[in-house]
């Protein structure tokens, strides 16, 4: 379970620093806390699955590129 909040922590910071987004800014459109994005990034902790969808709905990616750990050579628009 450890290995998969890493894979989740590494995608999460990737998509929101290639939006140049905080974590402040991610959390107000999740309507969460920084501090809650804080340890999803860390690895402390998952977001739910209807968090996990909303993150990749909003990046435009799928649930299966969040919980990947590594990537085909496209890149997320």
């Amino acid at each position: 379970m450890q290995d998969l909040k890493l894979t989740v922590a590494r995608n999460i910071i990737e998509l929101r620093r290639k939006h140049n987004m905080t974590q402040l800014e991610l959390a107000e459109r999740l309507n969460y806390t920084d501090k809650a994005v804080s340890k999803w990034e860390r690895g402390e902790s998952l977001p739910d699955i209807v968090v996990l969808k909303t993150i990749s709905d909003m990046f435009g990616v799928t649930l299966d590129y969040l919980v990947a750990e590594e990537h085909a050579d496209t890149e997320p628009d």
